[in-house]
């Protein structure tokens, strides 16, 4: 799968091809002078894809360059993180970069939103990501879709799932249960009854329309949400259903012609 397009204003940000887009020069820094931020958003990174990065650097050199923020001769990462890691590993002593001087906010916005492009955060670090863009940076769910290519909905109901309970995040975290499962819970008012059937679906014995026949009559409509949601989660676009003389039309929102060649690829695969 090529690498997810940014949103819109964060392109100008973390620009794809740096050197061609924005007339600023790529430097050779000392990796010694590099550090990371503490209060990078992400905090885990997993050994084995990082040694794999740093196989392929050995091998064809650090492909893309991170971006840095010089502060009285240290230079603090704004992007590229794991990059900089497998160069670690890899033994390199400079790393390709570009230098922007960025304000904290813009710094901290554009932190957040570089980590939301990786293909493997979790869907509560994803979550939490957003409540932050939400809560400290007093962006709409409409700003945050923008900003990572991604339609509202989806923002709304990867946010949903900072209301289940701490033990249904734990089980979503550890892949226990999935999003659209965790999400279902959440129609259980009940903690009690809540944990009975998450108890069944980590056991196979019950999934998402089991919890839909306990609670709901329209079982139809939250079927179809379901789907949506799944859909949404799958492709990061706008879905929405729509049935006529008994035939089901999944309608698929694209904003461009990369998002209808993305799509392309994803159901190729």
């Amino acid at each position: 799968m090529r690498k997810k397009s940014l949103g819109k204003g964060l392109g100008a940000l973390i620009p794809e091809n740096p050197s061609e887009t924005t007339g600023e020069s790529i430097v050779e820094v000392d990796i010694e002078k590099i550090k990371p931020r503490d209060d990078q958003p992400r905090k885990e990174f997993d050994d084995k894809s990082l040694v794999g990065l740093s196989d392929s650097i050995k091998k064809y050199g650090v492909v893309q360059p991170i971006i840095l923020k010089e502060e009285d001769g240290i230079y603090h990462i704004v992007a590229g993180e794991r990059r900089y890691r497998a160069s670690l590993i890899a033994g390199l002593d400079k790393i390709p970069a570009l230098i922007k001087d960025i304000d904290d906010k813009s710094l901290d916005i554009l932190s957040l939103i570089e980590n939301l492009q990786r293909e493997d955060l979790s869907a509560i670090e994803e979550a939490n990501a957003y409540q932050k863009l939400s809560e400290d940076y007093n962006m709409t769910q409409e700003n945050i879709a923008e900003s990572v290519g991604k339609s509202r909905s989806y923002i709304a109901n990867i946010m949903r799932l900072l209301k289940l309970d701490e033990e249904s995040k734990k089980d979503l975290e550890k892949g226990a249960i999935t999003s659209s499962q965790a999400r279902s819970l959440l129609s259980i008012k009940d903690e009690k009854e809540r944990k009975n059937m998450r108890d069944k679906i980590k056991q196979k014995k019950a999934n998402v329309r089991d919890v839909e026949r306990k609670t709901s009559k329209n079982q139809d409509k939250i079927l179809m949400e379901d789907f949506r949601n799944k859909f949404m989660e799958e492709i990061g676009s706008k879905v929405e259903f729509k049935k006529q003389k008994g035939v089901y039309k999944v309608i698929i929102d694209c904003y461009s012609t990369d998002d209808m060649e993305e799509l392309y690829n994803r159901l190729k695969k």
